[in-house]
């Protein structure tokens, strides 16, 4: 796989957010320097014999160590990557556990993210963007909307989450987006509901619009988006969040049902992916059965 590096490297910090989210911080110049939008790492937890498999999780951000580009002994720069996680289950919590100092195996940069040669030219003949994103999967959409910022194309975010809460990492969006459209289902901040709710508004009062959607989030969350672009006609790119064992594309265990037959019928997550064309999975079926 072109660019990916497998390291130990070092904790610079772990941030709390609120939630239960928090920032992962790894010094890792070569992972960093080789990550494209849409891109994601598998990290593994040092000493932890019992925790066997890597964690999958969307690269966030990619930027130098410190604010004046610290470099290296050999004048590189001493660059970050940026990982946006919720704690849910033991792997996570103990990596909320990490402090500035220890080490962690970093496998990166993994996937088939939101290539420039592939979406830009779309972009470029919409009318805007439309960045939709559901809890966590905010952290897939932050390097794409500045590389879409970059080429001098208008942005919209639209972000939902179960409370205000959820709603972590906005600020960073904020240089990039012309305006955030929030929602919680709760209520506690902006549209109460879901996210969908106001994007389906904003598609409907625009029938003569051309934009482009691209998502991430929980499945339901993606076939509802997805649902939308084809209604309006749209071309949408889901970036697809699902449980993986070895981020290689070996143990299949991400697999997903896509339009095709036979073997053709399923495609995997973490090599093919995880941004695919939305006309491309297969939503009726969704995902393969855990058994």
């Amino acid at each position: 796989m072109v660019g990916m590096q497998n390291d130990i490297v070092d904790v610079v910090a772990n941030r709390p957010l609120t939630g239960g989210h928090f920032l992962l911080d790894l010094q890792a110049p070569r992972q960093a320097q080789a990550t494209r939008p849409g891109q994601f790492a598998m990290v593994r937890l040092l000493d932890h014999s019992d925790v066997l498999l890597r964690r999958p999780m969307s690269i966030f951000d990619v930027k130098p160590l410190t604010a004046e580009g610290q470099a290296a002994a050999n004048g590189a720069p001493l660059e970050i990557i940026q990982l946006l996680y919720k704690v849910v289950g033991r792997g996570t919590r103990l990596m909320s556990l990490l402090k500035p100092g220890d080490q962690v195996e970093l496998l990166a940069p993994l996937g088939h993210g939101f290539f420039e040669e592939e979406y830009l030219p779309v972009a470029q003949a919409a009318d805007e963007v439309l960045h939709v994103a559901g809890g966590i999967g905010i952290a897939a959409l932050l390097l794409p909307a500045r590389q879409i910022a970059r080429a001098g194309i208008r942005q919209r975010l639209f972000f939902g989450g179960r409370t205000a809460d959820d709603l972590v990492g906005t600020e960073d969006f904020e240089t990039y987006v012309g305006e955030m459209v929030l929602a919680t289902e709760n209520g506690s901040k902006g549209h109460q509901g879901f996210v969908t709710a106001p994007l389906e508004k904003y598609l409907a009062g625009r029938p003569n619009g051309k934009f482009l959607l691209m998502a991430c989030g929980p499945w339901a969350m993606l076939r509802a988006t997805v649902d939308l672009a084809a209604r309006y006609n749209q071309p949408c790119l889901v970036s697809m969040e699902n449980r993986m064992g070895c981020g290689l594309g070996v143990c299949l265990g991400c697999s997903i049902r896509v339009e095709g037959t036979g073997h053709a019928a399923y495609e995997r997550v973490c090599t093919e992916g995880p941004v695919f064309r939305a006309e491309r999975v297969n939503w009726e079926r969704g995902e393969i059965p855990k058994t």
